[in-house]
């Protein structure tokens, strides 16, 4: 992670100092250190983005563009005209705020910002700036302690990110000839990383995706310390789990499209005398970059546009009215190109789907969850900030967002392909459109410092600030909180369980450096091989985005298992096949005599085809309650995704808490010579024994106890029949842990306990 860190900052931390510079001339070291992580991490976004659009992309390119960028903003931060009345608009702010006044007509207006912002600088509460940069880096906590991140989204960024790495566009992997359409900011730029490094594609999706929400709540920060809120923009943010929620679930490009929003609020709640031409073009470039990282950051950050306007073109300030016309004009044209590109190039490719909704309605239930806490407070800033400009601007923002997500009451609609399109971009949006509207709302309100724009003609227009007390508890709430999150966090690190590969997935990917010519892999979140050598070609891809196939070989070459179809793995060249104890195709290649394990690591099985039919088959027999005395029964979290179960195990598993001994049955057929038992670790266990004393050529076995799925095979004695044995452990109480599936509605438990679920058993002969 470390290095990950030093290449992203070295490549963008000088350019997003100038943007920061350009953007704020009133901005201090303090508040330029916050910006400039995330103004810089969001050009690299654009420029990878662009060169990967134009079909030019290339790591030595890339790296030529950063250059050219570091120089570009180095001149812009070290070049000053002697003459301060002759240097540009920020550069006289700038000086402004070190007392020198430019003897110009602006001169007046210069010296009331800078006044305004000396005043916000020395009234900083140093404690909240600490808190909120303590707060932010728990986003750092699991990529320190993991190697791999929970969810499923990342899998396919990372074959996108292996794609871009490989061939140097989105172009489908192994046996498929295509194109995948996705954003190409995100996969192309952690490309970028991996390629630097010497990453594997997973881990260098994982590092820019957590880094990206890191410097995306200390820009929020910055943005905000413009308006006096900087520190309770942090304590804002820790009311709403929605990012972080989206992030811990891998769904970075969403998260990362945020950054646009740190512009936004830079440049789009200030008076219209403080606003310059150059603040038009931030923002044009911030809707650009957020569009190559995901549309729904372009979405969210013209919603602001569109709000801005709204009030701006109201206001008495012909100034004002102005500077709104000029940013409808900008954010007209961003809305016809972008809705052009989505009617003729993408919205007809989803003329047969439907409207969308996986989570449901997005502004009920969805929203309610993951914002509670802080629409609650948000509610109460909003009647507090209703007479000031920047106020209705955020409660506009929100309701327009709001509004939005009505395209999921829908759900069903057919031959609209606009609204299918944006129910697709928009499937959460209850975790990433209305954390930092509300956020911001919040910390205006929170603040007792900032200066708002009164809508009403009279200048003893006010507004009350939050009360100290309210806000002590909200800062406690917020505190508590971040420390229950790092404890989870540090806690969940030692559940590999939970990942969507098992860790015998991933060393077994390690071993295929000798395997030549195709690969059959299931169609599956751990069948996608995002890790694997460059010369091999398997055959199923992830559904990211929208994919466009002309020819696959994965329909054709399931069949072919299914069916025992041998003539077709020979005409393909397909004479292996890899399996993950996740799925379910190992089952019907252990019970065919035209396939045989070649290589097996905890369950992760590679297998090579047998032409002549003289493969070993062993038999295998699913584990049920009935079988364990002591097991309790409990769902399989990817139930949903095994669509056949030869071995009739169902939709639950057996579970022994750690520290409960119990009973296992394992009656097998005659004449086996060897039981393997497939188990899967919940958590990190001290010690799990199996023993016999009759059955077994050795009466005790210890078992692997780190987390996840493992194998564990026993020889037989030379009577070869075996009853029960004895389940033990070394601990003598389970140990209590926070269960993300519980919430998600995978699984059935939310205080989970580590123990171990028991799968099937495989007796060989």
């Amino acid at each position: 992670m470390l290095g990950s860190v030093v290449v992203l900052l070295a490549a963008g931390l000088l350019p997003g100092w100038a943007m920061a510079s350009v953007l704020d001339g009133s901005s201090d070291r303090l508040r330029k250190a916050l910006l400039a992580p995330a103004l810089g991490l969001l050009i690299l976004y654009g420029l990878s983005g662009t060169l990967l659009l134009l079909n030019v992309w290339s790591v030595g390119l890339l790296w030529t563009g950063v250059l050219a960028v570091n120089w570009l903003a180095y001149l812009i931060v070290n070049t000053r005209h002697e003459v301060v009345a002759k240097r540009s608009h920020w550069q006289r702010l700038e000086a402004a705020m070190h007392g020198e006044i430019a003897e110009e007509a602006d001169g007046a207006s210069l010296s009331a910002e800078a006044e305004t912002q000396r005043r916000f600088q020395a009234q900083r509460n140093p404690g909240l700036f600490v808190l909120g940069a303590v707060i932010a880096c728990m986003a750092l906590v699991s990529p320190l302690l993991q190697t791999l991140p929970f969810g499923v989204d990342w899998i396919g960024f990372a074959m996108l990110t292996q794609q871009t790495v490989l061939e140097g566009e989105l172009v489908l992997s192994g046996t498929n000839e295509g194109f995948w359409t996705y954003p190409p900011a995100f996969p192309s730029l952690a490309g970028w990383l991996a390629a630097t490094l010497g990453l594997n594609a997973g881990v260098a999706v994982f590092h820019l995706g957590h880094w990206t929400l890191f410097v995306l709540l200390l820009g929020l920060m910055g943005a905000m310390d413009r308006h006096g809120a900087g520190g309770q923009a942090m304590l804002a943010m820790g009311l709403g789990l929605g990012l972080f929620a989206k992030t811990f679930d891998s769904g970075y490009p969403s998260v990362a499209s945020q950054l646009g929003m740190v512009v936004g609020l830079l440049t789009l709640f200030r008076p219209a005398e403080q606003r310059q031409r150059y603040h038009t073009v931030g923002v044009c470039l911030a809707l650009w970059c957020v569009a190559l990282i995901h549309p729904t950051g372009a979405i969210y950050l013209a919603l602001l546009l569109l709000s801005h306007v709204l009030h701006g073109v109201h206001l008495d300030n012909e100034e004002h009215r102005q500077w709104a016309r000029k940013v409808a004009y900008v954010a007209s044209m961003f809305i016809t190109v972008g809705f052009t590109v989505a009617l003729l190039v993408i919205a007809p490719r989803l003329f047969d789907e439907a409207v969308f909704s996986e989570y449901g309605w997005q502004g009920g239930r969805p929203m309610l969850v993951y914002n509670g806490p802080l629409l609650l407070v948000a509610g109460l800033a909003a009647i507090a900030l209703r007479k000031t400009l920047e106020g209705r601007i955020a409660i506009t923002w929100f309701a327009l967002l709001w509004l939005l997500s009505f395209v999921h009451v829908v759900e069903g609609l057919q031959n609209v392909p606009v609204l299918s399109l944006l129910s697709y971009t928009l499937y959460s949006m209850a975790l990433h459109a209305f954390h930092v509207p509300l956020a911001v709302l919040v910390a205006l309100w929170w603040s007792t410092t900032t200066a708002l724009t009164p809508t009403l003609a009279s200048p003893e227009a006010s507004w009350p600030s939050m009360p100290s007390l309210l806000g002590g508890c909200l800062t406690a709430c917020v505190v508590i909180g971040a420390l229950f999150a790092g404890a989870v966090a540090i806690q969940l690190s030692s559940h590999d369980e939970l990942l969507a590969v098992s860790p015998g997935d991933l060393e077994l990917r390690a071993q295929l450096d000798a395997i030549e010519g195709a690969v059959y892999t299931e169609n599956m979140h751990w069948g996608y091989l995002w890790d694997a050598p460059a010369d091999l070609k398997s055959t199923s891809i992830p559904t990211l985005g929208l994919v466009y196939l002309t020819d696959s070989e994965q329909e054709a070459a399931t069949r072919a298992v299914y069916s025992d179809n041998v003539a077709y793995f020979l005409e393909n060249d397909m004479h292996h096949a890899l399996t993950s104890p996740l799925g379910t195709v190992q089952w019907t290649l252990a019970a065919s005599p035209y396939w045989e394990a070649l290589v097996t690591i905890d369950g992760a099985t590679l297998w090579e085809l047998r032409p002549e039919g003289d493969g070993a088959t062993p038999v295998l027999l699913g584990v049920d309650e009935v079988d364990c005395s002591a097991c309790t029964a409990r769902v399989d979290p990817w139930v949903n995704h095994k669509f056949r179960d030869p071995l009739g195990l169902g939709e639950d598993r057996p579970f022994l808490e750690e520290g409960t001994p119990s009973t296992l049955e394992m009656s097998g057929p005659m004449g086996a010579t060897e039981v393997c038992l497939v188990y899967e670790v919940i958590g990190q266990v001290e010690g799990l024994y199996l023993q016999s004393t009759t059955g077994l050529e050795r009466p005790f076995h210890g078992l692997r106890t780190d987390a996840g799925y493992h194998q564990s095979c026993f020889a037989l004695d030379d009577n070869g029949t075996l009853g029960n044995v004895t389940l033990s452990w070394k601990a003598e109480q389970p140990d209590r842990w926070v269960n993300p599936l519980g919430l998600s509605g995978r699984d059935t438990v939310l205080l989970d306990r580590t123990g171990v679920k028991l799968q099937w058993l495989e007796w060989r002969t």
